[in-house]
């Protein structure tokens, strides 16, 4: 294990002089008089005072207690406070904010003085309770009206911090974002967070040998003119405020803050870049959906027509259509199918149209359901469906992975790597970027069009492209990047996706993510599938991939997302091979049961323990195995637990432990669907056991009560006790583990015959093979179109 990282003790302020040097050498020209100032005047503080002032800033809050702020490598901290409050880099806590925060980060001893001080000064009838909780001493202060500057004065020594103002828009300029301190500099050198180096590698390579510096600085400014990036500034500062003011996902704004910021914004900035543009998009459909949650219709219009692209176009679509607008209706509808901002908008506003104008009474999602086939898959892939059609296609002699979106993203930045992180102009800005800031817009291409196409155009000789992608694997392989994640295997199903690819598709699907990104990065199927020509199982780019296919697997209660239908279409009108499969799970006679009930110290596996297991192999409807064991908890069984159970101290003292039976469990496991009444309950707590002992359990899990729910409705009662009564399964010592546990299985036993009754056969690798997207028949039951 590597040594843990110690940072000096000076290195905030160490990197803090880092970031303002890098700021000054990068955007010299965008700094105007305010920031001169703060820069200047910063520097002109003492090291005791800048110290202060760092420590104040890496913490969370903007009012601090000196007592909290004591740091070794600060030696005059009063004089150091005394500074800062003289050049305006602290303040006394007057402030609204101030006083908000002040009662938020204040801890009980805190709220407890100064309510002693408001009882001492009249203030206060009587003190809370002395075990009064945080809560109730926050209500009391505010209650007695002790929350002003001159009661924290008398309370103790507090600083609020200040002149972050200039600081923030610094902070803008280098990292692009709304950011309030240096923590990603804290991360870098502690190690936590390793930076890409991109630039930099791609520069010390273009160097001549022996150069002692470079005639270019590193990185590029991010803006180049102070108004683009002022502009960028106020609406990152926009989107940080309607954040603020809707901080949880079903917040809603009252109408009177949406009516202030529908008159705030004829104050917004012209956007003057790709990025600022599409952050004002954003921003206006997100006002325009608030709109809606409160039922204004008039005003969400407006903001959709303010901020215009997608989704704000599928949100106006339908509203115009709700409203029975059909003039507006057919214009937009025409104008997303003409000049569509991306395949999700162009599919949308034909699929709407087909239905508006009565071509078709289904959307193409409940179409693509129909159209699914079945995939029977075996339980045992309960949690894990892909893996379990993976499982399946390689039965049938196909190369098969799950792959998703990283075999397109990859296949993406390792051609256009040079574009992406090599290029003089690419827009990585800060070794703390991954990939380029432009990429999300149509910048990139405008930017590096004509090499785009260069390297596309690789894609025709796929010998040559495949020679091509695995160089850039080798050179490149494991760097930092936001594009794609690496693994050993990954250039096998690239090579084969390349060599296997209809003519010019790749190059059509790569063309559109250098367009934008970020619409079309996600949403790619789980599976491809292939057959190795050579026979030989490997794909090296000199044999030949025959049976190309793809395949987005649902299991029963998954959606299709707007971006995956959109995907499969798009991916289709390219020519590739594809469908979509709804798991449907089946009952394997040979799978093995592992019925199991424990009795527990308590209710909360990972705090209480085991005091007894029980258990029931089952496989082709009999036994074949059971064991039961008492277990020493390590502690005191509570008394209302031995009433219920039975099961007392003396009885477990002489018991094992769990650890001294953990391995015999795990292998008894191994391989099995664990069941059990309420399984979560009985499942949790041999995890946790399990895990205390260096096993990680991982397995299907069944529940008889959510099975009985289904195969048995209308029952007065679930409870174990009332099913054995019901159907006269014999149950003598209930709340004891075995008797439990095999009263479960009789109970199992019957379930899995109404199962047995209504479970499909397995497909057979025939009836797989002649099913397509656009001739698979079935009933789309169990998949939910979003």
């Amino acid at each position: 294990m590597p040594a843990p990282v110690v940072l000096p003790p000076d290195y905030y302020l160490q990197h803090f002089a880092e970031f303002l040097a890098r700021v000054e050498a990068q955007y010299a020209g965008l700094l105007g008089p305010a920031e001169q100032q703060f820069i200047g005047e910063y520097r002109a503080l003492s090291p005791d005072a800048r110290r202060l002032w760092l420590r104040m800033l890496s913490r969370k809050g903007i009012v601090f207690a000196l007592s909290d702020l004591q740091y070794d490598e600060i030696s005059d901290q009063p004089a150091a406070a005394a500074l800062l409050l003289q050049s305006g880099f602290a303040a006394r806590p007057e402030q609204e904010a101030d006083l908000a925060n002040w009662l938020l980060k204040a801890n009980k001893q805190q709220l407890w003085d100064l309510l002693q001080l408001g009882l001492q000064q009249g203030q206060l009838p009587q003190l809370p309770k002395k075990s009064a909780d945080k809560a109730t001493l926050q209500q009391a202060v505010t209650d007695a009206a002790l929350l002003q500057p001159a009661w924290l004065a008398q309370s103790g020594d507090w600083l609020a911090l200040r002149r972050t103002d200039a600081l923030q828009y610094l902070l803008f300029l280098f990292f692009g974002r709304i950011e309030t301190d240096l923590s990603a500099f804290t991360l870098r050198d502690l190690g936590v967070v390793a930076t890409g180096g991109l630039r930099a590698e791609a520069q010390a390579g273009a160097a001549p040998a022996g150069a002692a510096d470079r005639s270019e600085p590193l990185y590029q400014a991010r803006f180049l003119d102070v108004p683009t990036a002022q502009a960028a500034y106020a609406y990152a500062r926009l989107k940080a405020g309607l954040r603020e003011a809707l901080p949880r996902k079903n917040s809603v704004l009252s109408p009177e803050q949406l009516q202030q910021w529908q008159a705030q914004s004829a104050q917004w900035p012209e956007p003057l870049d790709e990025r600022t543009e599409l952050a004002r998009e954003k921003l206006c459909e997100a006002l325009g959906r608030q709109a809606e949650r409160l039922g204004q219709v008039g005003t969400a219009i407006h903001w959709y027509l303010a901020g215009g692209g997608y989704p704000a176009s599928e949100r106006l679509m339908r509203l115009y259509h709700k409203l029975g607008r059909r003039d507006e209706l057919e214009a937009l509808l025409a104008q997303m199918q003409t000049e569509p901002c991306c395949d999700e908008e162009y599919y949308l506003a034909l699929d709407f149209s087909r239905r508006v104008f009565k071509q078709s009474r289904i959307t193409e999602t409940t179409h693509l359901l129909q159209q699914a086939a079945v995939l029977p898959l075996d339980e045992l892939w309960a949690n894990a469906p892909e893996q379990g059609a993976l499982f399946y296609y390689r039965q049938q002699g196909y190369q098969a992975e799950h792959l998703e979106n990283n075999l397109w993203l990859a296949l993406f930045g390792l051609l256009l790597w040079p574009q992406l992180f090599e290029a003089p102009d690419s827009s990585i800005y800060n070794e703390f970027e991954r990939r380029p800031r432009d990429l999300t817009t149509p910048l990139f291409y405008q930017r590096h069009g004509a090499a785009i196409e260069a390297q596309l155009m690789l894609l025709n000789d796929k010998a040559a492209a495949c020679r091509y992608l695995l160089a850039q694997s080798t050179r490149h392989y494991g760097k930092q990047n936001a594009i794609f994640s690496w693994y050993p295997e990954l250039t096998r199903p690239l090579l084969a996706l390349v060599q296997g690819a209809p003519t010019g598709a790749l190059a059509a699907v790569l063309r559109k993510m250098a367009l934008d990104f970020r619409r079309h990065s996600s949403g790619y199927p789980d599976l491809m599938l292939w057959r190795d020509g050579s026979g030989n199982g490997n794909s090296d780019g000199a044999g030949q991939v025959q049976d190309l296919q793809f395949i987005e697997i649902k299991a029963p209660g998954d959606s299709v997302r707007r971006n995956q239908l959109s995907r499969l279409y798009s991916l289709r009108d390219q020519g590739f091979s594809l469908r979509l499969e709804r798991v449907q799970w089946v009952l394997d006679p040979a799978r093995i049961y592992a019925v199991i009930d424990v009795e527990t110290t308590g209710g909360t596996a990972g705090t209480d323990r085991v005091t007894e297991i029980g258990l029931v192999k089952l496989q082709y409807g009999r036994e074949i195995a059971r064991y039961s064991t008492l277990i020493n908890p390590q502690r005191r069984i509570p008394p209302f637990i031995s009433k219920l159970t039975g099961i007392t101290d003396s009885m477990v003292a002489t018991a094992p432990e769990f650890s001294d039976i953990a391995a015999e469990l795990w292998q008894l496991l191994q391989g099995c669907i664990f069941v059990a009444h309420n399984v979560r309950f009985d499942y949790g707590f041999i995890r946790a056991e399990l895990a205390r002992c260096g096993y990680a359990l991982q397995l299907p899990q069944l529940c008889t009560v959510v099975e009985s729910r289904r195969y048995f409705p209308g029952l007065t009662s679930y409870s174990l006790g009332n099913l054995t009564a019901h159907f006269g399964i014999k149950l003598t010592q209930h709340h004891r583990a075995l008797a439990d546990a095999a009263a479960t299985a009789e109970l199992l036993l019957l379930i899995n015959q109404q199962r047995a009754a209504s479970a499909p056969a397995m497909a057979t690798s025939e009836e797989h093979a002649t099913g397509r997207f656009d001739t698979l028949g079935g009933d789309p039951a169990g998949v939910v179109a979003e």
